[in-house]
């Protein structure tokens, strides 16, 4: 009885929200709360789509047809479901395994401290004194930090090192990314790359995105208030506007006066061939979202995904994905 009335207070809260933001949504459209209230309900029943991408991925000014072509929450689901081998997929799940599987693509140091000695701990913080520290299992940045650890005595490297295993922490080297990667912000921006490979090992980038962080944190996602630009996989140049969690449109990065249409991202074609490379030494994980740093001397796998970023896909940009990705799978 008590998980049943959880399930209704989450649904009531569910659909309050949705009251609340159509309403509006109403008065930037045009039409009536009651006339986008219903209309979201037939997206969420005919195509599975949330209320987020209704309102901030535009899914209210599409037609049926198109609708019927987008990649939407329930419909990733059923994509992966089909599609992704639930057996693999820890590799993109656990942090370390990912860099130990993929590590012909990780330029950079690091080291597992469940799975270290004290002594290799203090070695490594020897050849980087500042390092990223990730949880193994973490997601959307959560729970990243840098430590600063030159200087510390055998007595505070001892406790670091007991609190970062209990944390289950990965240690990184810092990513020093290529001058023009740097958009007047703190973190390391990344290209999402996603790719679809069959079982056969063909693979195919089915869309890229540049992800430019705003500010000081250290993570340039859509969560922590970054923007997402569309970039055409054949050329590595952006072809589109930014789009943050918000649902905003912007050509000039928050906080600069970078233009980024028609910006080109270094390293391109290294980009391309990296993450087919990767997509084809997993093919049972058909689905993958790849996050590559770019350097002077290297690109870089950060991690992969092995849930279809559908904001990514549908949001930004060109949009369609949902068909795209079938009739490759399926071609």
């Amino acid at each position: 009885m008590r998980s049943e009335n959880m399930d209704l207070g989450i649904a009531f809260r569910y659909f309050k929200r949705i009251y609340h933001e159509v309403a509006a949504l109403s008065q930037q459209s045009g039409y009536s709360r009651f006339y986008h209230l219903f209309d979201y309900l037939s997206a969420l029943v005919r195509h599975g789509a949330h209320i987020d991408q209704y309102i901030a991925g535009g899914f209210w000014r599409y037609s049926n047809p198109l609708r019927g072509k987008c990649l939407t929450h329930y419909r990733r689901l059923a994509l992966e479901r089909k599609y992704n081998d639930p057996t693999d997929v820890h590799y993109f799940k656990n942090k370390p395994e990912f860099n130990e599987f993929f590590k012909d693509y990780v330029h950079r140091g690091w080291l597992w401290v469940r799975e270290a000695s004290f002594e290799d701990f203090k070695a490594f913080l020897a050849s980087y004194p500042s390092v990223l520290a990730k949880p193994a299992g973490g997601k959307q940045g959560d729970g990243i930090r840098m430590l600063e650890c030159a200087g510390m005595d055998d007595e505070g490297l001892r406790r670091l090192f007991q609190t970062l295993c209990d944390e289950d922490v990965l240690l990184e080297e810092l990513i020093v990314q290529h001058p023009l990667m740097v958009f007047g912000n703190r973190s390391v921006n990344t290209v999402r790359v996603l790719t679809a490979c069959r079982p056969d090992g063909t693979a195919r980038v089915m869309k890229a995105f540049l992800r430019a962080g705003v500010g000081d944190t250290l993570v340039d996602n859509t969560a922590t208030g970054g923007y997402y630009y569309e970039v055409d996989t054949a050329l590595g140049i952006v072809t589109s506007g930014g789009t943050s969690k918000a649902g905003d449109l912007v050509y000039v990065h928050p906080g600069t006066d970078i233009v980024m249409l028609g910006f080109k991202v270094p390293r391109w074609n290294e980009v391309m061939t990296t993450c087919l490379e990767a997509a084809r030494r997993l093919p049972r994980v058909a689905l993958v979202g790849w996050d590559v740093a770019i350097s002077s001397e290297y690109v870089q796998l950060i991690e992969g995904n092995n849930s279809a970023d559908y904001i990514g896909y549908e949001f930004v940009g060109s949009n369609g994905y949902y068909e795209k990705i079938k009739n490759f799978m399926e071609g």
